[in-house]
């Protein structure tokens, strides 16, 4: 192997020496010095090759023994560079593609919003600009996590906000909440949880609970006010929208207004198992890059994992030059994270531990970020022998009123 490297750095020169003093031209290369490497003798005079360095020093003896000498094949590195060297606008072209598409790369060029239907886009756009996400920014110096959940807190609709890197671009992923779907019910403020009413404000419309009364999901909690007198044909409103507030629906000028804060219970289950064999990373990664054409992928380095279990993560880096037309070539990088057996055997006490941490988890996703909680109790429920089995219980004080979707 070492031998084949060094012969294609120095480079090799294949040539035929022809003559009838053959022996006495090979004596001259021999003193010389010039080594000969894969020597042979034909009817036609005698094969070999010689290092580049050497080829010049076979003159003297061609000339002595009126021998000729000619070139079969070049090989090695050095022809190489003279080759590419004599098309130097070429390499100079390949340099410069090569420097823009590493740059290019390493920008956002792209953002898109999925998932919104009430908020709109232009909004989450302008909030998520501000918080440093915009286009032709490095992507590596942004932290996706912490705009992602500054975002879901400043948009109260959306139950869930996710960034997503995709080569150049960056995809915000948006789960709204869902509000009770009652048609007849436009312009009334309903229950957005069942929960107990403690506190009840009405700005405008007909209140239909009372304080400490225990409401269900979706129930009316303040009904718009009659219109009394008003015409049959809608009327217009000349009130311009406020593109702050474009994630609430568009009511009636008799909606109801105001609001109604109560208790809302919130609770969650997990069972933890004292024994247990499962499969989990051992920290060990490795990975493996490549190139696609269309559907073909072409390996580079690292074809197959090197581990015996893994968990397999693909990434495509795709370079959009202009709108939805895409550069051809991709760059795949795959990502293998070793997964090893592991026997697990808890306490008690540990088995609850995690179970009331996992079931915590679990509730604070439910609740929405900024709910004042007010008590959390955990209880340990009977189970079955060998698990353990926790709940999570969350009561929170919190503004259940909200518009019913039209």
């Amino acid at each position: 192997m070492f031998d084949r490297l060094r012969a294609f750095w120095q480079g090799r020169v294949f040539f035929i020496a022809r003559g009838e003093q053959l022996p006495r031209f090979l004596n001259y290369v021999l003193q010389e010095g010039v080594v000969l490497y894969h020597t042979q003798r034909s009817e036609r005079g005698m094969r070999a090759q010689v290092r580049l360095d050497d080829f010049r020093r076979l003159k003297r003896a061609a000339r002595r023994t009126h021998t000729r000498v000619h070139i079969i094949a070049k090989y090695g590195w050095p022809f190489v560079a003279a080759r590419w060297w004599r098309r130097k606008g070429l390499l100079a072209g390949i340099a410069v593609i090569a420097v823009g598409l590493t740059v290019l790369s390493q920008l956002v060029l792209v953002i898109s919003v999925t998932g919104n239907r009430r908020i709109e886009t232009s909004e989450i756009i302008q909030r998520a600009e501000k918080l440093g996400l915009r286009t032709w920014t490095y992507s590596k110096g942004l932290d996706l996590n912490k705009i992602a959940k500054t975002l879901q807190e400043e948009l109260p609709d959306a139950a869930w906000v996710g960034l997503e890197r995709n080569g150049t671009e960056i995809q915000i992923k948006i789960s709204e909440k869902i509000r009770p779907s009652i048609p007849k019910e436009a312009g009334n403020l309903v229950a957005s949880h069942a929960g107990l009413v403690k506190e009840i404000m009405v700005i405008q419309g007909v209140p239909q609970v009372h304080e400490g009364e225990l409401v269900r999901a979706g129930q009316v909690l303040i009904a718009k006010a009659p219109n009394l007198g008003a015409p049959t044909t809608p009327s217009v409103s000349k009130v311009k929208p406020n593109p702050a507030k474009s994630t609430t629906p568009d009511l009636p000028t008799s909606a109801a207004k105001g609001f109604v804060r109560g208790r809302v219970w919130y609770s969650a289950e997990e069972i933890i198992p004292l024994v247990e064999d499962k499969n989990q990373e051992s920290g060990r990664a490795a990975n493996g890059w490549g190139i696609k054409f269309g559907s073909r992928v072409i390996m580079v380095t690292m074809q197959n994992s090197p581990f015996a279990q893994a968990d397999k993560e693909v990434l495509s880096h795709s370079l959009q030059v202009w709108r939805n037309w895409r550069f051809p070539v991709e760059v795949i990088q795959v990502n293998y994270k070793e997964l090893q057996n592991v026997h697990i055997q808890r306490s008690v006490q540990e088995a609850r531990q995690l179970a009331e941490e996992t079931a915590r988890g679990e509730v604070m996703k439910k609740i929405s970020p900024g709910t004042q909680i007010i008590e959390e109790t955990v209880k340990v429920l009977p189970g079955n022998t060998g698990v353990e089995r926790v709940r999570v219980e969350v009561e929170t004080y919190e503004d259940l009123a909200v518009y019913a979707n039209p």
